[in-house]
């Protein structure tokens, strides 16, 4: 056997979590599985923050060296996704996030380590969550109505 991984999103100001997401669309909406289409991001705004965590389960000894980047997917003129690794949960906001303020990584050698919420951050010894990663889609007033470019996110650990 080996672990497994699906995205967890938390919401709302008393945390509602959903676990095992199906997409991860930005929206002007705090809610998990966004239809983008029902809750566009207006060009110069930005999207409500994204409170994810890794939920790894399976059969597995150890997870150590847990890696998060973009791998693929042009950005359109004015738009920036930014996070934050290993954060602890807040409500999340659509004003310019104060806490996810760097570019998302579009490499694995600059990508974000992600922590364990177990004693030990640096690796997962069981089944469980990893501690927050925030995400915020950012526009500016150049940013083109309608869709943006689909995006690629990649999540890389060792395992054994």
């Amino acid at each position: 056997m080996s672990a497994s991984l699906q995205f967890s999103e938390s919401n709302g100001a008393g945390e509602v979590v959903t676990d095992g997401i199906s997409n991860l669309n930005f929206g002007n909406n705090d809610s998990a599985n966004i239809v983008t289409a029902t809750y566009p991001v207006v060009a110069g705004q930005n999207s409500y923050e994204k409170y994810l965590r890794l939920n790894f389960g399976g059969v597995f000894s150890e997870i150590t060296n847990v890696k998060f980047y973009k791998s693929a997917g042009a950005y359109v003129a004015g738009e920036a996704i930014k996070a934050a690794a290993n954060q602890v949960f807040a409500t999340p906001v659509a004003t310019t996030s104060l806490i996810a303020t760097v570019d998302v990584p579009t490499a694995i050698g600059s990508a974000l380590d992600i922590e364990s919420t177990e004693g030990t951050p640096t690796k997962f010894t069981s089944a469980g969550y990893s501690k927050y990663l925030v995400l915020q889609a950012q526009s500016t007033g150049s940013s083109p109505s309608g869709s943006v470019n689909t995006k690629t996110f990649t999540v890389q650990w060792d395992e054994i």
